[in-house]
């Protein structure tokens, strides 16, 4: 698989069976793809960078998708805006590191961190964690680095979406909101960077159809979650992809 997104042509099924289940993850949860499918393309070998501008663009076309199967009952957290705005100069920073950093170092760092942030949602309230909308461009900052080097924005907006009390629906309105803004962004970097060769292209295409599906699914799943098991949910799926990645760089 890696190298076929290198450059070596054609479709491979694998690639598209780990973006369906991504794409039903973010649906249903709000977050999470790139969590899902970076560890996995990385296990089954695909190269770190091309599989993260692979990623990037998915991210941007499920989000555009799931506002649009979602327009008349988007729900956006007040402030959403600050967390785009401040994201951008975390965007520059996580795109120079995705360029010029060791690789595994990072990986272990993301991983460890997005595990240990699940394991205190787990084990404590986060709705006790007293985090104020002024702490807002922090995570956003915080977000934008996350995103920039592996499109991992989600830890950061779970803790302070889960902190401030947003709803199932709010949070997944919200967060659309957000990869839709820093994706173009985002995507227009790994562009300039020179990473979409036309193999890759072709790879997003033969994706396109089970974004729109696992998008409708997830939705339906996210209106039958109860605020406490969504909560519980998020912080459990971040202690198991923290692991996936620790295990993914190692």
């Amino acid at each position: 698989m890696g190298e076929l997104i290198a450059g070596a042509g054609g479709i491979d099924p694998r690639v598209i069976g780990v973006i369906a289940l991504a794409v039903l993850v973010r649906s249903t949860f709000g977050f999470g793809d790139a969590l899902v499918a970076m560890p996995l393309l990385v296990l089954a070998g695909t190269q770190t960078r091309p599989a993260t501008a692979l990623v990037a663009a998915v991210s941007l076309v499920t989000a555009a998708v799931i506002f649009a199967i979602d327009r008349r009952r988007t729900r956006l957290a007040p402030g959403a805006w600050v967390l785009a705005l401040y994201a951008v100069p975390g965007l520059v920073l996580g795109l120079w590191f995705l360029e010029f950093a060791s690789v595994p170092l990072l990986i272990g760092i993301l991983g460890g961190t997005v595990a240990v942030i699940g394991l205190l949602g787990l084990l404590g309230d986060p709705t006790g964690w007293r985090i104020t909308g002024r702490l807002a461009p922090l995570f956003g900052l915080v977000a934008g680095c996350l995103g920039g080097a592996f499109n991992v924005h989600g830890p950061a907006l779970v803790v302070y979406g889960t902190a401030r009390g947003w709803s199932p629906e709010v949070f997944r309105s919200t967060c659309q909101a957000y990869f839709l803004a820093v994706g173009v962004l985002l995507v227009g970097g790994h562009g300039f960077a020179g990473r979409y060769s036309p193999e890759l292209l072709v790879q997003l295409a033969a994706c396109l159809p089970v974004v729109a599906g696992a998008g409708w699914l997830g939705g339906h799943l996210n209106r039958r979650l109860p605020l406490e098991s969504f909560r519980k949910a998020v912080y459990g799926i971040l202690v198991l992809l923290g692991l996936l990645l620790l295990g993914g760089g190692s």
